[in-house]
């Protein structure tokens, strides 16, 4: 499979994307600016016990969100609290960023990642990926986790990247995340003032650190100092990638620009004519699979299977591209095979294996919907790109024209007595359903009709003496 990292400097902002066989399967800007990961010295504003919760002052625009679930025993023994108050200093880190009103959601199991761990100063965690699928690298790699847990007191667990590396490096990474652990609680210790204590080294290091694994096989860039950060991280891997820098914009050469447009739309077209529907909610995301112009099936149940199998490798690159979080329900295509379903959630947990975020299948319900959550700590692309409508305010509905016609004529009928002419200005679309005659049967008057006004949903009306 090839797949290319695509880097994109653009005056001071630095951008990603990833193509995987000629598609293009996640993007990412820093336009926005990220705050998970950071971790803050803050000051509790409120305690709130009929939420279990605690809203933190961390120095940004809202006020962060603690559930107290998510302070560990470890972290009170640690700092020698009996109870978190208003007015308490609190070390917290970001875990989600903030999203239309809602500040920062925060918890104070801080954590530090490296490339290949990530240590926990108050958890007692020792775990290893779940994408390691080799039970004998799990059993090697359990075993360093526990080595260096012990001698250093923190919980750990081991990345992905670290699959069949050799432990000198991890050993290595363990000293280097320590460093940086004890100087985070010493300046935590020694400080009084709400500010960030901690932050990524640079956002190039992040995107390499996350996103330059042993699948790419190629990285384009535009900027000529990235190369030496790039080679830092490919010094372990066994078959180096292809580096290449190019003059001008980097989105542009690789075709990224052309899909911004496409990422808005509803629906998305598939190979065969099928289609998939993806709608937006407060609470959740669901998307709909149509059979729509599939017709190279014999029958319904053999269309609805290859247009739903067709379905999920869209489906879950949407996902990525948009990063869309939360619940997500997907309704496929009736099927009344056991075995076909089962075909479909091979395909599914196929597809999750590609994606960072991590994703929980609930299985199909009762109805044929298909339940599952994915993990992510970033604005989506519709929070960063996408703003509400200002016609229709979201719901992508605005009245009918019928109903606006119902308030002319009202309008029309009740016009001044001196009134000779009339002046009517209407949004273009109300063309083919605004009739003069029609308006003359309410008011015997010279009509003026202009299709220049630009709501849809109102129009404007001038009275001549």
């Amino acid at each position: 499979m090839e797949k290319i990292l695509v880097l994109n400097s653009i005056e001071d902002n630095l951008h990603y994307a990833i193509i995987e066989n000629n598609k293009l399967v996640e993007l990412f800007s820093d336009e926005e600016k990220k705050l998970t990961g950071n971790i803050y010295l803050g000051r509790v504003e409120k305690v709130v016990n009929a939420l279990d919760a605690i809203f933190v002052n961390i120095g940004e625009k809202k006020n962060g969100f603690l559930r107290i679930k998510d302070i560990p025993e470890k972290y009170y023994d640690y700092f020698s609290l009996k109870e978190i108050k208003e007015g308490t200093k609190i070390l917290v880190q970001v875990k989600k960023d903030p999203t239309g009103t809602k500040g920062p959601q925060l918890t104070a199991n801080i954590s530090i990642a490296g490339r290949y761990l990530v240590v926990f100063p108050f958890s007692n965690v020792n775990g290893v990926s779940k994408k390691i699928e080799s039970e004998d690298e799990r059993q090697r790699l359990y075993k360093i986790a526990n080595e260096i847990s012990n001698n250093n007191g923190f919980g750990i667990v081991i990345r992905t990247a670290a699959e069949g590396l050799d432990e000198k490096y991890i050993y290595s990474e363990a000293i280097t995340l320590k460093e940086k652990l004890d100087d985070l609680l010493l300046n935590f210790k020694r400080k009084r003032k709400i500010q960030i204590l901690y932050t990524e080294e640079s956002l190039i290091d992040y995107i390499l650190r996350e996103r330059l694994t042993k699948e790419i096989t190629q990285v384009i860039t535009n900027n000529i100092k990235h190369i030496e950060v790039i080679r830092k991280y490919l010094k372990i891997f066994p078959k180096r990638p292809k580096i290449e820098i190019i003059d001008g914009d980097s989105f542009e050469y690789t075709n990224v620009n052309k899909y911004f447009k496409e990422l808005i739309k509803r629906t998305i077209t598939l190979p065969s004519g099928g289609e998939i529907i993806i709608d937006k909610t407060e609470a959740l995301t669901v998307i709909d699979v149509n059979s729509k112009h599939f017709t190279k099936s014999l029958n319904q149940q053999e269309t609805a299977f290859k247009t739903n199998y067709e379905a999920v490798e869209e489906i879950f690159r949407q996902l990525r591209l948009r990063n869309i979080g939360g619940i997500v329900i997907i309704d496929f295509i009736d099927m009344n095979s056991e075995e076909n379903k089962n075909k479909i959630l091979e395909k599914v947990n196929e597809e999750i294996k590609k994606d960072k975020s991590k994703i929980e299948i609930f299985g199909f319900t009762k109805l044929g919907l298909l339940e599952l959550s994915r993990k992510r700590t970033i604005k989506s692309f519709f929070e960063n790109y996408v703003s509400i409508c200002p016609v229709c305010g979201g719901s992508g509905f605005i009245q009918s024209p019928r109903f606006l016609l119902k308030e002319i004529f009202t309008k029309i009928e009740n016009a001044p007595k001196e009134a000779k002419e009339v002046i009517i200005k209407l949004h273009p679309y109300m063309k083919n359903y605004i009739d003069k005659s029609e308006l003359k049967k309410r008011k015997d008057l010279i009509y003026h009709i202009h299709f220049t006004h630009t709501d849809p949903k109102t129009f404007e009306i001038t009275w001549k003496i």
